[in-house]
């Protein structure tokens, strides 16, 4: 039997199964009235549904059609600062915030898929700079911050880098607009 004779196309079946999981992308009931909260929320709940599926980037990627389940993140996400909208600020502007957690969610979500956690990557790279060549490139004395930085980055700090990183970039955007 084959899936096929139930769709028109396969690229019909991937659009079904992204609307599918494009509304485990929308945080059930009612969104927290404070922007940042309601924006964090959108986050988390998205981060978990690329981690839950990873295709899902991909699919969105190259057939990127709004779907119903979509258009509700979508409108979800525009909920979440409407509290800003009504304080006057540039419409643009506030899509920009919207696309920037967006942006920052999912290539969170990419890292998460490879595998590297965040105490493998900084062992890589500082075993990398172990390599002969590399450590007579630092030894040399002409990257002094790059070796600083690999020095004094061995002992990662434990943090949930996620929640942290979201927090910088709301942080970033309240600082900008003066809230």
């Amino acid at each position: 039997m084959s899936l096929y004779n139930y769709f028109d196309s396969r690229d019909e079946l991937l659009e079904l199964m992204a609307d599918r999981v494009a509304a485990e992308m929308v945080v059930p009931g009612t969104l927290p009235a404070d922007w940042r909260e309601a924006l964090k929320a959108i986050a988390h709940q998205s981060l978990g549904a690329f981690t839950r599926h990873p295709w899902l980037q991909t699919a969105l990627h190259d057939r990127m059609r709004v779907t119903p389940n979509l258009l509700r993140h979508i409108e979800q996400s525009a909920q979440s600062i409407s509290s800003l909208a009504e304080r006057g600020l540039d419409p643009g502007l506030l899509g920009t915030i919207v696309a920037a957690v967006d942006d920052f969610t999912v290539g969170y979500a990419i890292r998460e898929r490879f595998g590297i956690q965040p105490k493998e990557r900084a062992r890589g790279l500082f075993e990398g700079f172990e390599e002969p060549h590399l450590r007579a490139l630092l030894d040399s004395g002409e990257f002094p911050r790059v070796r600083a930085f690999i020095e004094g980055g061995r002992q990662l700090p434990e943090s949930n880098r996620f929640e942290d990183g979201l927090d910088w970039l709301l942080d970033g955007f309240a600082a900008k607009l003066g809230l």
